[in-house]
């Protein structure tokens, strides 16, 4: 474990370094996103207890001009509504204020439509999240994007087969249709863990290049907690 900490610190490093050549095209930024679920148990065709849907409230804020300012905050709602054992499907909806760079202030409504496969070998898992997000800006015309996240993650666990952490790495490219072109990448690392039975929490760092943005790239640490109300 040690090993791959020390890795991934290393990998964000130069990462920053990168980053430091290019000061006119990119920002470094903060970011955390905390969602509190409501579960109410449902029982499926076998009788068995699970969570069939589950609304949250979604909680968003992020830190860039290279962590001097307030870049984003974002407020909204969704829900996860699980199909079987291995899809689920969440709408959602964000209201967005930004000002990603000085005197660029911009306000949006956001409607998202996810389907998300999960499909777990062993310690292993790995996710596919295909997103559809329409979004009704103030200042700028309207647009649509597609979004296709993949998530592999290994789960460490102690003798008792209890979870001790569980390192991942993502990829997401964004395709825009107004402009018919793949307009941003997110690469991601981090970990996560489980830290009570209604809370979880995932620390990474990300990545994000854009093409046609003044911000090319873009360098992030985060964190993203998770609390559950049952």
């Amino acid at each position: 474990m040690n090993k791959i900490l020390t890795l991934f610190i290393f990998v964000v490093s130069l990462q920053v370094v990168a980053f430091a050549q290019e000061p006119n095209e990119g920002d470094i930024q903060v970011w955390n996103e905390t969602k509190v679920y409501f579960l109410p148990y449902s029982k499926d065709i076998k009788g068995k207890k699970t969570e069939i849907f589950s609304p949250h409230f979604i909680g968003n804020l992020r830190v860039g001009q290279d962590v001097r300012h307030f870049v984003s905050e974002r407020v909204g709602f969704g829900a996860d509504i699980r199909l079987n054992d291995y899809f689920k499907f969440t709408p959602s909806y964000l209201y967005i204020a930004e000002q990603a760079t000085k005197n660029a202030k911009s306000f949006e409504h956001r409607l998202r439509f996810d389907l998300t496969g999960t499909k777990k070998f062993g310690n292993w898992s790995f996710s596919d999240r295909n997103r559809i997000e329409h979004r009704i800006r103030n200042s700028k015309a309207d647009s649509t994007r597609y979004r296709n996240k993949a998530k592999l993650a290994y789960t460490f666990k102690n003798s008792d087969k209890k979870e001790i952490v569980t390192p991942f790495v993502a990829d997401e490219p964004f395709y825009d249709f107004s402009k018919k072109e793949w307009s941003r990448n997110e690469f991601s690392a981090g970990v996560g863990k489980k830290l009570t039975s209604n809370f979880s929490a995932e620390f990474f760092y990300m990545l994000q290049s854009n093409t046609g943005n003044t911000l090319k790239r873009v360098n992030i640490v985060g964190a993203n907690f998770k609390i559950s109300l049952k």
